[in-house]
């Protein structure tokens, strides 16, 4: 039996924004936009080229990946053998993909039952994540008649096997995310183009976290001011807390149709004073078994002829050594400089690992 697990074990704290019901923050411009196709007679028995078509004609764009529906629908067409439904929401704070699933269960209920026509398949399973704690809405092991499968292990370990898996049935799949099959709904039985995408709300400055419908092309600044902020926030992050990306001007960021959370933060200043006190967690949780603990020092004192024998190169940037960090450290910044430099210096054309290529 492994003494060590690689990742980190996280209490998915889904509450106060997972148990609130979705709130509309649309323009009512945008959100008006219909298609020009005409609708099927009935579109309930909508055909292959229909359904394709009309993805395409709404714009319909999965969150997951940011790739146009229609072109996932035409390269499942009646050779997917199987359809999954991804529900997977890896970070603390973030539900905008669980909320939608069981908020909105009809419309994505009929948006499956349009890939299940492309697809020419019954089996379907929806994919969530293991371990959600603290919600008053309770997943159930069915939806629709169809099993939900819980995704075991530890952030980012679930990602990674699920790609991993999602590789050696390429193209045998089609992988839909929640939002997607809401839209296509939409598409097909109102004609409606996507003006919109779920996101969470959440943080430490957020006065009402929540789950938002909101139309694409708001600014981060305007979501932010809808939920109102109980302190001027230190940092504010588009995505998860650990894979985000950091915003510098909220007014010009905007939300596009794969932004999955706004976050904002308060962050104690004196916290950044702590230095290193090598308690080696951050080694124990590298899902590529490294030693952040170390690069981070070497890079700090700029020693990086140091770094040649501790393969900075394999790093994959998931952000967990300073997620873990105690000290509240940016090992994870350290780390990203280490491999940059392992690359140009100590890494020869060609003799890239496979790590790289994931």
């Amino acid at each position: 039996m492994a003494m060590f697990r690689k990742g980190v074990l996280l209490a998915q704290h889904k509450e106060p924004a997972f148990s609130k019901p979705i709130v509309r923050f649309v323009n009512p411009q945008t959100d008006r936009m219909t298609i020009e196709r005409e609708p099927p007679a009935n579109p309930a028995r909508a055909g292959v080229s229909d359904i394709v078509e009309i993805a395409q004609a709404a714009g319909v764009t999965d969150e997951r990946d940011g790739k146009p529906l229609y072109k996932k629908l035409l390269r499942a067409r009646e050779r997917a053998v199987a359809v999954l439904v991804d529900a997977v929401d890896d970070e603390p704070y973030v539900s905008s993909r669980i909320a939608p699933l069981l908020q909105c269960r009809e419309e994505v209920l009929g948006g499956l039952a349009l890939c299940k026509q492309v697809a020419q398949t019954t089996n379907i399973s929806f994919v969530v994540y293991q371990s959600i704690t603290d919600q008053k809405l309770g997943l159930p092991r069915t939806i629709g008649g169809m099993p939900v499968v819980r995704l075991r292990g530890a952030y980012p370990a679930p990602a990674q096997s699920a790609k991993m898996k999602m590789r050696e049935e390429k193209g045998r799949r089609l992988i839909v995310g929640t939002g997607a099959l809401i839209h296509l709904y939409r598409a097909v039985w109102r004609a409606k183009r996507q003006s919109t995408t779920f996101i969470t709300v959440a943080g430490s400055c957020v006065a009402n976290p929540m789950n938002l419908e909101v139309s694409i092309g708001l600014s981060v600044d305007q979501v932010l001011e809808r939920c109102g902020l109980s302190a001027e926030p230190t940092r504010v992050v588009c995505g998860g807390s650990m894979t985000g990306i950091a915003v510098l001007d909220r007014d010009a960021t905007c939300v596009t149709h794969t932004t999955r959370a706004i976050l904002a933060f308060r962050e104690n200043k004196k916290d950044a004073l702590f230095s290193c006190i090598g308690c080696g967690r951050c080694e124990q949780v590298c899902p590529a078994g490294l030693n952040p603990m170390y690069i981070h020092r070497f890079v700090e004192n700029s020693y990086y002829a140091n770094l040649r024998l501790f393969d900075a190169h394999m790093c994959v940037e998931c952000g967990t050594c300073s997620y873990i960090c105690p000290s509240r450290l940016t090992v994870a910044a350290s780390v990203a400089k280490a491999k940059e430099y392992a690359l140009c210096h100590f890494i020869q054309p060609g003799e890239e690992t496979d790590e790289l290529d994931g």
